[in-house]
């Protein structure tokens, strides 16, 4: 109940630009809460566990870049700078892959919604058939965005039954079915948190490599298996292309990782302080 509080009073905050000063809750609101199931022991989450999902693995590799090396390596090698990072910022952190091996997309998901954690954090790299494409890109879950989110959607959850299920191979859409697929308030604190990490990616990153090197390929909304079926405010951030050449070789770099993972970490920090702000003008629910 404290963790639902204290998001529902963050929402009213981020949902705006990322300019925007935070706006204040209304009171007529009253806060979300999932009904548990029947005989279930409600699990009580805190915003300061996260869980960090290493994206693909084992069998499972992932998109490919243009030097021949793999998703799964990419996202394996900073997720667990991010862990880390997390670590040193007084965090407890779970981590769904610590090596090469294979972790099922509905494992993933269970154990972050079995682990207490308050945020679900997933780190892929991206590629495409235009050679040209590059930049970063935050997801969070929703519809599609676009036909690119669609075409991501396809490959990462590997389950075209699933799409069709969620209505994101059509371009017109249903608002029952929007609903459903929102959550609640669940998916408006995933666009909050996805907005914060975006910003603090984007602007650590060109700052250390150029503006002109890294481009801001925004914050999106795709049916992504790993945050359709969390039951925690979850992301997706995609690192970059690797599929262009230049973007391949910074993404696979250990200078890139560390940036990206001190900027991701920084977000999620960012985004929990504010949360915990927040909760000190409010009494706790019982």
């Amino acid at each position: 109940m404290r963790a639902a509080l204290v998001l529902a009073l963050l929402l009213g905050g981020c949902s705006a630009s990322q300019e925007a000063p935070p706006a204040p809750p209304s009171p007529s609101e009253p806060t979300p809460e999932p009904a548990p199931a029947p005989g279930a022991v409600p699990i009580e989450r805190s915003l300061r566990t996260v869980v960090i999902d290493a994206g693909h693995g084992g069998e499972d590799l992932g998109a490919q870049g243009v030097s021949g090396s793999y998703e799964k390596d990419v996202t394996l090698a900073t997720a667990t700078k991010v862990a880390r990072e997390l670590r040193a910022r007084g965090f407890t952190v779970v981590e769904t892959r610590t090596e090469d091996v294979t972790v099922e997309l509905k494992r993933r998901t269970e154990l972050a919604n079995a682990s207490g954690a308050g945020l679900f954090v997933s780190i892929h790299a991206n590629s495409a058939p235009n050679s040209g494409a590059y930049g970063i890109e935050t997801y969070s879950m929703d519809l599609a965005s676009d036909e690119s989110a669609i075409r991501l959607a396809e490959r990462e959850n590997r389950a075209s039954d699933l799409l069709a299920a969620a209505g994101a191979t059509g371009r017109r859409t249903d608002e029952q079915l929007v609903e459903e697929l929102r959550h609640g308030a669940n998916a408006g604190w995933s666009r909050a948190l996805a907005r914060e990490v975006h910003r603090e990616l984007v602007d650590s990153a060109r700052s250390f490599f150029g503006r002109d090197a890294i481009k801001d390929r925004g914050q999106r909304t795709g049916p992504f298996w790993v945050l359709l079926d969390s039951e925690i405010p979850s992301i997706l951030v995609e690192l970059g292309y690797l599929t262009e050449a230049k973007e391949e070789q910074r993404i696979r770099s250990h200078a890139f990782q560390e940036q990206a993972a001190s900027a991701i970490a920084a977000g999620v920090e960012s985004w929990v302080a504010r949360a915990e702000e927040a909760e000190k003008g409010r009494p706790v629910a019982p």
